[in-house]
């Protein structure tokens, strides 16, 4: 609770959020505009009274639980069965239960929870990103990102312009 806090004093909070798991990514915005990309990793999910780890669950690519397997590595070295049995008896504390034990084992900067069809789903911060304040609306369709010059490499046009 207290790194959730820590992240809502510094980051606020949105009214949009959007989760995509093809890059196991959390999205923030307001207004239209993404202010926090957020890596994640799934913890686990609740449905009905039921808690399953994401390490036991296969509907879940490797990367987007990625370094879950820990927590259930930290359970067995610990005797904690809670940690290394896939599916729990769960009411509606379990599943920030798990999760906090996650971002502990993890030294994760926090986590987050979203509404499935059927319960919900936990994660883990692994790296947060902000997001530019300013979005230039001139560069429609244009790519953005970062240019890495290979060593040796001329960029001086014929002209002399760089």
């Amino acid at each position: 609770m207290e790194k959730n806090e820590r992240f809502e004093e510094k980051y606020g909070q949105h009214e949009r959020w959007d989760w995509d798991d093809n890059s196991s990514t959390l999205m923030f915005s307001d207004g239209g505009v993404p202010k926090l990309r957020i890596l994640v990793s799934v913890v686990g999910t609740t449905e009905g009274d039921s808690w399953e780890w994401s390490w036991a669950n296969g509907n879940f690519e490797p990367h987007t639980k990625r370094d879950v397997e820990k927590v259930r590595e930290f359970g067995e070295a610990n005797g904690y069965e809670k940690l290394t049995t896939a599916f729990l008896e769960a009411d509606e504390h379990t599943g920030w239960e798990m999760t906090s034990i996650a971002v502990h084992v993890l030294q994760a900067p926090g986590s987050y929870r979203f509404p499935t069809d059927d319960g919900y789903c936990y994660l883990v911060y692994r790296e947060i990103e902000e997001l530019a304040e300013k979005v230039d609306t001139d560069l429609h369709g244009a790519m953005r990102g970062t240019l890495r010059i290979a060593p040796g490499v001329d960029l001086t046009e014929p002209t002399g312009e760089k």
